[in-house]
């Protein structure tokens, strides 16, 4: 029984006191731990020991998270490296594929011969005369402190034998008491690994950890390191050394040494590499090689056999993609350009599509046109889908490899040939293998690390390809009797060919058929025998029509065509006599069919294209489409139905009656006018209510009472009662100048697309228009000690990117005159700016941006004069007065009268700074762009 030395409730105190020796106090015990600055549970009384700097178990939580940050960086830098090199894989490779990080921690799993050394943390637990459980570790003289009893020598001990000293320490003490010590962490040793690995350097490592674990921690051995001749190095002689190809092919050898502090791993350069290739056990056994970076060579023997694979998952990812747009769940309003079309958004940063996803608004946001454009696009991608999907039995179209020009046979490659066996046909190139051999190795060495022949190898197919000192290439036939005494040298090759030709009488059996597969053949046996004696015709086999492909003994191949039902019944005609290695395939019924398809359009949860199913009627089709949205029109459905390429005939339909609720459905609406069959390649459409949305709000700020967002209660709401419901203007409030906001872009793409080709896209006065003109016009106004061009706040702090400025009769609507009241729509923003005396200057003037208090009866001429007259730079022709309200007056400019909240522009006549080259409208002429708010 253990108990906490170090806290713990007072019954629990009185009760270890009972039991301790005398003289061990808990309060020693709790100095103890104190004075070497360690937990309750890891308390180690007597001597204070240092642990060391860096552990293997970080100490806190952000310890912890640096660690696992460095170590993930680091095994990505190693994986970056061994991406990058091109040769050839090697054997034992696969040992240092993922980099191995562990703990010293060992919850007391130990075996009894581990020789204790400084840093071990030990678990002693005395029990009987006197009991008491107490965290010790070994100092760096060797010992450990029991408090109060003494000290025991056990670095250098195995666990058994310290266990044994401890026992005869304690029982001097104490009679009748038995020791138990555990190893509860163990010490760890800073060893270095250099060589030829991805990372040498220092690694901080346990005790016990194998030279593959700490070879592991650096990446392994490079391309040119050697895998048979790792060394550990102590004080400038090898203590030990390391043969990795016993382990990895049989298990032999031992990897665990003893390591020491300051210990070197050295791994050195590899001297003798062969290269394996063809059918040897682990050389066709390699699993793929993954997928190579852009840039990377990429080699015939990784390329993707079925061209069309990359095609097809891009056309399902984009399927995906708009089925989840269209789902009812999707985010809120993805509009055309990836920015966030949902009213209440506009004017904020874009957002993504995963940023949105996770909101989950309840209403669906799409308008019928952008449902209908991504619904047409949906059922486009499927029918592409078909045509590119993995080609089905009876497809026997060749297709091109677009890396290596080959011809791929996906139905005549021989299906009963491992896959390694069909690449290296389709592709020309062997799989291959490095192996590193010890000076004076032979070939047969070379076969007992391959795993010997694989099954597919051909007998006295070993062949031997060595280049000389003078470059001469030179092959010889390698007799498997010669294999103990033929030295292999650096970069030799040695290959074992495959069978390349099928023995046996045998035929083989491909389709739609019950069990296809290569049979045996019998002298004499015909097509109708083979399929009638297997029971290979099935209900849905295509019985007008069967194959076979002979090939002869040079590859030559003949094609022959027989009828399945007269061959079963044995007419001489079409039961053809087989031969050796020929191929009998049988087709599907539904080759011969197209698919069959039905179509859902409009506000439903699944929208989309489905199978057709005989006896299917409307209310089934809706029912698989999911529950209408909240915007769905529930009254009228329509459906269409093809006639041969003709206008459709359109079916209109009562929604009501065929809709599914929680508690019925109606499945036994039978009436062909109320719920009609469908047919093949029909499409269902259900419609929107009409400009639906669940809640319209518009928003006001500035000088009213409430100023806030404000959500409309009726069919036409007014701006003289949105004021109204605001509490009314303060007392500061300056109507005649308030600015009202409406989005040129709504969620209807269809008007979107009708403004841009209009022109009136791209022209709004505050987006492109007079913001950026008076941002222009600034430029002469710098910061005075770095000359920096500095920008000036612009009318009222108004800058918005997206909205367009209506001229508003603020003063007529607020007195109730009809014509000037404005009928409010969702996203409307209206600005009521504070009261002001001033006037503004912008542009060449002799100050560039002045403010100005406005006097009764003063002119735009009086207000230039005040700024210091124009510049020679000023286009005086093109000087324009922007009224508080929005107007923008172009004529007898100098003469007109200003206002509180007017802005006088004067543009440049030829531009200053050529840091403006890369936007061309600072070059047009200031009227261009102001007439756009004409």
């Amino acid at each position: 029984m253990r108990f906490n030395l170090l806290g713990g409730a007072a019954i629990l105190t009185s009760a270890l006191f009972a039991q301790l020796p005398q003289g061990l106090d808990l309060q020693a015990l709790k100095q103890a731990a104190g004075a070497q600055g360690v937990g309750a549970a890891d308390a180690v009384p007597g001597r204070s020991t240092t642990l060391p700097a860096a552990t293997a178990t970080p100490a806190t939580p952000e310890d912890a998270a640096r660690q696992r940050s460095e170590d993930e960086k680091l095994d990505e830098e190693v994986r970056a490296l061994k991406r990058r090199e091109k040769g050839p894989r090697r054997f034992g490779a696969d040992l240092f594929q993922v980099r191995q990080r562990g703990s010293a921690a060992t919850e007391g799993g130990i075996a009894e011969d581990y020789v204790l050394g400084t840093g071990d943390r030990l678990n002693l637990n005395v029990f009987g005369s006197a009991t008491f459980d107490l965290p010790v570790q070994v100092d760096g003289r060797g010992e450990i402190v029991i408090p109060k009893v003494g000290t025991a020598k056990v670095g250098g001990l195995t666990l058994g034998k310290a266990k044994a000293a401890v026992q005869g320490l304690v029982s001097r003490n104490f009679s009748r008491s038995s020791v138990d010590l555990q190893v509860i962490k163990l010490r760890e040793v800073r060893v270095f690994v250099m060589g030829e690995v991805y990372r040498p350097g220092s690694y901080l490592v346990s005790s016990l950890s194998s030279l593959v674990n700490v070879l592991s921690l650096a990446g392994g051995p490079t391309a040119v390191g050697s895998y048979r001749d790792i060394r550990v190095m102590r004080g400038g002689h090898k203590v030990a050394g390391l043969d990795l190809y016993p382990l990895r092919a049989e298990g032999l050898g031992n990897p665990n040494v003893a390591l020491q502090n300051g210990d070197t791993v050295f791994v050195p350069l590899a001297q003798n590499q062969v290269l394996l290739e063809g059918a040897f056990q682990r050389v066709v056994a390699l699993p793929p090689e993954p997928k190579r970076q852009k840039g990377d060579t990429v080699e015939p023997e990784d390329l993707d056999l079925d061209p069309l694979k990359e095609q097809r998952e891009r056309t399902q990812r984009e399927i995906k993609a708009i089925e989840a747009q269209l789902s009812p769940n999707q985010g809120a309003g993805i509009a055309e350009g990836g920015e966030n079309a949902d009213p209440q958004s506009q004017g904020r940063e874009p957002q993504t599509a995963a940023q949105l996803g996770s909101r989950m608004p309840q209403a669906p946001v799409l308008s019928l046109t952008e449902r209908a454009a991504l619904e047409d696009r949906l059922f486009f991608l499927k029918r592409q889908l078909v045509v590119l999907k993995e080609a089905p039995q009876g497809d026997h179209r060749v297709r091109i490899n677009p890396e290596t020009q080959l011809p791929v046979f996906p139905q005549d490659a021989n299906e009963s040939l491992p896959e390694w066996l069909r690449r290296w046909e389709s592709t020309g190139v062997a799989p291959r293998l490095q192996f590193e051999l010890r000076a004076g190795e032979t070939v047969a060495e070379a076969l007992r690390f391959a795993g010997g022949f694989a099954p597919e190898a051909g007998p006295g197919t070993l062949t031997l390809r060595r280049r000389d000192a003078a470059g001469t290439l030179s092959g010889q036939d390698v007799p498997l009797d010669s294999a103990n005494h033929l030295a292999l040298q650096r970069g030799d090759v040695l290959s074992a060919l495959p069978r390349r030709e099928r023995t046996g009488p045998v035929v083989q059996i491909s389709g739609w058929a019950r069990v296809p597969g290569v049979f045996a053949r019998t002298e004499g046996l015909k097509v109708g025998d083979l399929l009638r004696r297997e029971a290979q015709v099935l209900p849905d086999t295509y019985r007008a029509r069967g194959e076979v492909v002979r090939t002869a003994v040079d590859g030559t191949s003949r094609f022959l065509a027989f009828d399945v039902d007269k061959a079963l019944a044995g007419d001489a005609t079409h039961n053809l006599l087989l031969e050796d290695r020929d191929r009998v395939e049988l087709f599907r019924m539904e080759d011969l069919r197209l698919p069959k398809l039905v179509t859902v359009l409009g506000p439903v949860a699944r929208p989309g294209t489905y199978a057709f199913h005989d006896g299917m009627r409307a209310s089934d089709l809706i029912f698989r489409a999911g529950v209408p949205a909240k915007s769905a029109d529930r009254l009228v459905a329509e459906l269409a139905r093809s006639k041969d390429g003709k206008p459709s005939e359109v079916i209109r339909l009562d929604l009501a009656k065929l809709l599914s609720t929680e508690t019925a459905s109606p499945i036994t609406l039978l009436d062909e006018a109320t719920n009609p069959r469908i047919q093949s390649d029909d499409q269902l459409s259900l419609f929107e209510k009409p400009d639906y949305k669940i809640h319209r709000t518009v928003r006001i700020t500035g000088q009213v009472a409430r100023p806030g967002s404000y959500t409309l209660d009726s069919a036409k709401p007014s701006l003289s009662g949105l004021i109204q419901r605001a509490g009314g203007l303060t007392a500061e409030a300056m109507p005649q100048a308030g600015i009202f906001l409406r989005r040129m872009s709504t969620q209807d793409a269809s008007l979107q697309r009708a403004a841009e080709e209009s022109g009136l896209m791209g022209k709004d006065p505050t987006a492109k228009g007079i913001n950026e003109i008076l941002e222009r016009l600034n430029e002469t106004k710098r910061q005075p000690l770095s000359g920096q061009l500095l920008k000036n706040p612009l009318l009222h702090g108004l800058l918005a990117g997206s909205l367009n400025r209506m001229v508003v009769d603020f003063g007529g609507a607020l007195k109730g005159e009809a014509l000037s009241d404005v009928e409010l729509q969702d996203g409307d923003e209206i600005i009521i700016p504070r009261a002001t005396e001033a006037a503004y200057v912008v542009g060449e003037t002799a100050s560039p941006f002045a403010t100005y208090k406005v006097r009764k009866g003063m002119k735009v001429g009086d207000l230039l004069k005040l700024a210091g007259g124009t510049t020679r730079n000023a286009d005086t022709s093109n000087i324009r007065l922007l009224k508080a309200d929005g107007r923008i007056l172009d004529s007898w400019i100098e003469g007109r009268t200003v206002e509180p909240g007017d802005t006088v522009l004067v543009p440049q006549r030829f531009r200053r700074d050529s840091s403006w080259q890369e936007n061309l409208q600072a070059l047009t002429p200031l009227a261009l762009i102001l007439n756009a708010v004409k």
